[in-house]
């Protein structure tokens, strides 16, 4: 489906028409041309979407009665975007007096679900903004504290993974699975993002359930060990991105868009305000009052997740899911993925370049 328009708009185009027979449609003008795929430009990345048409999802809702989609139900790897499930159920727990987000945890408690190597550097540079000292890999000191909710920004800022499966162990699944559902998204399959991640660059390639996997490389010290010295990098992309397009997180646009619908919404209630304060760390564009984010990216995966507010009061989602590239096209993604968050951006706000994607979608 290319396009939904709310009801009420269409009465009132339909309350107009004459009861003689229509003219021809006008040609929409917006669609006269698909743009070339041009990674180095946001209106580029307007034909990408059907250059890979089959392993594209997105779901673009203005917040003023359009939406537009492109397989809204198909199911995708989410890499990282899945972590928004992690810190709804974090600021649930937070609400109802289950967690203290002030707590100081010991660091070493996080660090034993740190796999070094396969996250992007994301724990170090999570280290190095909250001021803990470190080698690069790992912190200097391993008898000192974070706090808590200084743990669950690191998530979303810098995408760490062991957060997000510190929070399992910690929380329980049913309490992921309960956070999902309150935001819409039904039958929540739990995943562990450092046990995936594992799994990926293991040359065994371990399946199925992986959290047992990810339990025992944070408890088991010599297993840690013997683990990581087989974890080499020779494993190729390809085969990596084929491993967590099966055993990775996996969801839908629809199901990712209606959990920061509700967050947009107020349904998760008392825990919305610690949800949005995590997401909108950054500084809102011209024309929004806030924006929250959380994206990911794993071998042949790019996620895209945003909740906006513009000026009038309208609020925007939009949620952009691409997997099944190649390598070279991969690394272009990568290299000027900024150019799709602009286009992102530009199609919450304006409605033109809404409509230039819904000729493609």
């Amino acid at each position: 489906m290319k396009r939904f328009v709310a009801p009420l708009a269409a009465l009132l185009v339909l309350a107009g028409c004459a009861a003689a027979e229509d003219p021809p449609a006008a040609a929409d003008p917006a669609c006269e041309s698909t743009p070339a795929v041009d990674l180095t430009q946001p209106e580029g990345w307007i034909g990408q979407i059907p250059a890979q048409s089959e392993t594209t999802s997105l779901v673009i809702d203005d917040g003023k009665g359009t939406v537009v989609d492109h397989r809204p139900d198909a199911v995708q790897p989410l890499a990282s975007a899945v972590k928004v499930v992690h810190l709804a159920a974090y600021a649930q727990a937070v609400a109802a007096g289950k967690l203290d987000p002030n707590e100081q945890v010991p660091i070493l408690d996080w660090e034993r679900w740190h796999a070094s190597g396969v996250d992007g550097g994301a724990h170090p540079q999570a280290l190095t903004r909250l001021g803990i000292p470190n080698n690069g890999v790992f912190p200097d000191d391993l008898s000192g504290t974070v706090k808590l909710d200084d743990m669950v920004s690191a998530m979303i800022q810098e995408s760490d993974n062991a957060t997000a499966d510190y929070l399992r162990y910690r929380l329980g699944d049913q309490a992921l699975i309960d956070a999902a559902a309150t935001g819409g998204w039904a039958d929540f399959q739990v995943p562990t993002l450092v046990g995936s991640t594992l799994g990926a660059v293991d040359p065994e390639h371990p399946t199925g359930d992986l959290w047992p996997l990810a339990q025992r490389f944070a408890f088991d010290d010599a297993f840690r060990v013997a683990y990581s010295g087989t974890l080499v990098g020779t494993t190729p992309l390809s085969e990596q991105a084929e491993y967590l397009s099966q055993n990775g997180p996996m969801g839908t646009a629809s199901e990712l868009t209606s959990v920061y619908r509700s967050i947009l919404s107020g349904t998760f209630g008392a825990a919305t305000d610690t949800i949005r304060r995590q997401l909108e760390w950054r500084p809102a564009p011209d024309g929004f009052t806030a924006m929250g984010f959380k994206g990911g990216s794993v071998p042949g995966v790019l996620t895209q997740a945003f909740e906006f507010t513009l000026d009038d009061g309208s609020q925007a989602t939009a949620v952009w899911l691409m997997s099944g590239m190649d390598e070279s096209t991969f690394t272009s993604v990568l290299e000027n993925f900024g150019n799709q968050q602009q286009l992102i951006i530009d199609a919450a706000r304006d409605r033109a370049t809404l409509d230039r994607i819904a000729c493609v979608a």
